[in-house]
């Protein structure tokens, strides 16, 4: 009995001859996109490998995902949603479903049966601002924006924080194409970026457009470096890659299936995962970053994970480098220690470095 015991303990079964939930989840974006939908629909996936069953509607527009979510209610005990647009129609469909859990990504709505979930992908888009503010020879830092929302916000935010803090002359350049899945617009942005002398480029999107364009463009005199986003995408540009944020869902939603299937799951969690939990990483190393740029940055994450003071005091908290005071874009100061998740969930401005405007809302 002790070894049947062991075992249903090692494996991750919950119950023996119980039904476990059902898994049903929405995608903003197709499942094979590269980044964001593909990493999340690799993670409820991975559910099967412990019994559960998922079901899965990919490329739902936001405007028509509270008619997937009622479609999906119907026939899951818990309806996952992926983008932050979600949000206002899954409070909807949830009042409407009282017997349904609904679970939705990046948002902070929520009731008795719908709770919220994110990855602190800010925290590792940090330690890529530190790689940037290292690497670039232009101080000109060129990030392809998808969709002004308080996530994207704050991770752009995040790197420019990142980027000035070894570099006080780097700067960062935006462009919106207000798209999440929109190759065209995301390979103009790229190239507008390129050209306007920007070395270091992001994307926010799912498309590996800025790792592409790097591997191509680049040379000895005048080098370009790119970072990934979501997932790893070092295959698309391997040498001029630096490195970028991938998220590991599938552990948060392990946690989450398993507290469901064993009767213990608590509402109102709003799970806020980061690097410490392994929901939010690193991508690995490009093969041509200087060692003296990853160990620099390597050595601040350890820090931070292991929660390891610095000799100046400084503490790298959850809401680090939030935490830490700064300017916003227009001088204003913020105060260190008077963030908190409320107002990074809400964040609506840029901080100092970021050189356009924050976009209205017609642009």
């Amino acid at each position: 009995l002790l070894a049947i015991v062991a075992l249903i303990a090692t494996t991750g079964i919950i119950a023996v001859g119980k039904k476990l939930p059902s898994v049903g989840y929405v995608l903003v974006g197709p499942e094979n996109d590269g980044g964001w939908s593909m990493r999340h629909s690799q993670g409820f996936k991975a559910l099967e490998n412990y019994g559960y069953k998922t079901s899965m509607v990919e490329s739902v527009p936001e405007a028509d995902s509270g008619r997937v979510f009622e479609k999906l209610a119907r026939k899951n005990d818990i309806v996952f949603g992926t983008s932050f647009g979600f949000m206002k129609p899954m409070v909807k469909v949830a009042a409407k479903n009282p017997d349904t859990i609904f679970m939705h990504a990046t948002g902070y709505m929520g009731s008795d049966n719908m709770d919220n979930y994110v990855c602190r992908g800010y925290q590792a888009r940090y330690l890529t601002g530190i790689a940037a503010g290292l690497l670039t020879k232009t101080n000109k830092i060129g990030v392809v924006g998808s969709h002004p929302i308080p996530e994207i916000v704050r991770n752009i935010n995040a790197i420019a924080l990142g980027a000035r803090s070894v570099n006080p002359k780097a700067e960062v350049n935006i462009i919106w194409i207000n798209a999440w899945f929109d190759p065209p617009k995301d390979g103009d942005a790229t190239k507008a970026l390129y050209d306007a002398g920007n070395d270091v480029l992001y994307t926010t999107g799912d498309i590996p457009s800025v790792v592409i364009l790097a591997q191509q463009k680049s040379t000895p005199e005048n080098p370009v470096w790119s970072m990934g986003n979501d997932a790893p995408m070092n295959s698309f540009g391997p040498n001029r890659i630096a490195t970028g944020v991938i998220f590991n869902w599938n552990l948060l939603y392990k946690h989450i299936l398993d507290n469901l299937a064993a009767g213990k799951l608590d509402m109102g969690q709003r799970y806020f995962w980061g690097m410490k939990e392994g929901c939010a990483a690193l991508s690995p190393w490009g093969l041509d970053v200087p060692q003296e740029v990853s160990n620099h940055v390597d050595t601040i994450k350890m820090n931070w994970i292991n929660d390891r003071q610095e000799t100046d005091g400084k503490h790298w908290d959850d809401l680090w480098p939030f935490s830490g005071g700064y300017n916003k874009q227009d001088g204003t100061p913020v105060a260190a220690g008077s963030v908190d998740r409320h107002q990074l969930e809400t964040m609506g401005y840029y901080v100092e470095g970021i050189v356009p405007n924050f976009p209205t809302s017609g642009e």
